[in-house]
């Protein structure tokens, strides 16, 4: 099989599959009416991966090859759009998981700020990766006249990719892991969502081996690796939102009695209640805070749910209840499908 039909064969199948994905995605979610900014991300993606299919097609449709028969510049367009997309296409995919991480955090939470900051530094990454890949392409124009068309981005861009790419996966994966600490789940449910969330390390390495042949001469295996690291970063993305929704289709539940603590006043040998109904996160040692339903809607819809601050009295060993001033109401729009049944 030659490079031509494997790269296009690449690019097509594994796109589309991602994109499927993402549709169903967001088809759940505007059904439910829970669309979010981790929703526009992961459009945003999709759009630029028809952008990503497209570059591929059009940079290896020589004069010989066709269906087109494009000239070396329209080639080269063609790599700078490949180029371009791959990047944001990964990037998009991060910001996405990025926003789904920030819909489960209490606006109370210090970490819901730590977040929104890291939502800005991969932006930073973001430009920034770009920007080093025009000014390489454009201060070494050899490669627009040569057969295959592809710039060598050299050490610079690949080590740059390398850490960046480490660093917000890292990110992607800590940030979640210090949030469901926190959160009165069972043990079943807690290693579903870390599982969910950890899946951003099978993107880190794929851009590892991606890297590797940056820094080397293989153009062909580089080109390829890029198109797998793009589809695996949009594809898992969507995994907060459909692995939930596919366990909740098919019946399965995953509260464990055994693997859940015991909230106050309850037994640990109570079972369960099927719905999801409280979130626990321990702010400081003094002051937890407590996300619970209040009530179901009329026509048995999802939930609605309330959060309040609890603050615990030294003389009585209880805890005293301040709803009045420090209540906060959370409608259906801010609360997340991941961590409910």
């Amino acid at each position: 099989m030659s490079f031509v039909l494997t790269i296009r064969l690449l690019a097509t199948i594994l796109p589309a599959f991602a994109v499927f994905l993402t549709l169903l995605r967001i088809y759940y979610r505007w059904s439910r009416r829970h669309l979010g900014y981790d929703d526009a991300w992961a459009a945003f993606a999709v759009l630029c991966a028809f952008f990503m299919t497209a570059g591929a097609w059009t940079r290896s449709d020589t004069p010989a090859t066709g269906p087109f028969h494009h000239s070396p510049y329209v080639r080269m367009i063609g790599y700078y759009m490949l180029n371009v997309s791959f990047t944001c296409v990964l990037w998009a995919s991060r910001m996405s998981i990025l926003c789904s991480i920030i819909r489960l955090i209490p606006y109370l939470m210090a970490m819901r700020v730590h977040a929104i900051v890291c939502a800005f530094v991969f932006g930073m990454m973001w430009i920034a990766l770009i920007i080093q890949k025009i000014v390489v392409c454009e201060t070494k124009p050899e490669w627009k006249h040569s057969p295959g068309v592809q710039c060598v981005l050299g050490h610079a861009v690949g080590g740059l990719e390398l850490g960046t790419d480490f660093l917000a996966d890292i990110i992607l994966v800590l940030l979640p892991t210090r949030l469901l600490w926190r959160i009165r789940l069972s043990a079943t449910k807690r290693a579903l969502l870390m599982g969910i969330f950890s899946a951003s390390m099978f993107t880190t390495i794929v851009s590892v081996v991606h890297g590797v042949y940056v820094f080397s001469s293989n153009r062909n295996a580089e080109g390829i690796l890029a198109h797998i690291e793009a589809s695996t970063a949009l594809m898992v993305c969507n995994l907060a939102v459909l692995v939930p929704w596919m366990m909740r289709a098919l019946g399965h539940r995953t509260e464990d009695s055994e693997g859940a603590p015991a909230t106050p006043g309850t037994s640990s040998g109570a079972t369960p209640a099927k719905d999801l109904t409280s979130l626990r996160f321990h702010h400081n040692l003094t002051a937890p805070i407590v996300l619970h339903a209040l009530d179901r809607d009329r026509d048995g819809g999802e939930p609605s749910t309330a959060a309040s601050v609890r603050s615990l009295d030294a003389h009585t060993g209880k805890y005293a209840e301040d709803r009045s001033r420090k209540s906060l109401s959370i409608g259906r729009d801010h609360s997340p499908d991941v961590y409910r049944e």
